[in-house]
């Protein structure tokens, strides 16, 4: 009773576990007519007062995120 017990409860971790791996693994996407999300590293720092510049008569937003 135990063993089987032990067996669905193993089996059920590996699902979730797989689960939130495939969840994790997946690229994120916009929607259609919105420009593509950009990470903000040393190459394409030069290029963001231009971007924000470039779209001067909508809304702008930039968002600053940190591991810490």
């Amino acid at each position: 009773m135990m063993k089987r017990f032990f067996a669905i409860s193993f089996a059920i971790l590996l699902l979730v576990l797989l689960a939130v791996g495939v969840y994790l693994s997946r690229t994120g996407h916009t929607p259609p007519g919105q420009p593509v999300l950009l990470q903000i590293n040393a190459q394409s720092l030069a290029e963001l007062p231009a971007e924000f510049n470039r779209a001067s008569g909508s809304l702008r937003v930039i968002l600053l995120m940190s591991p810490t």
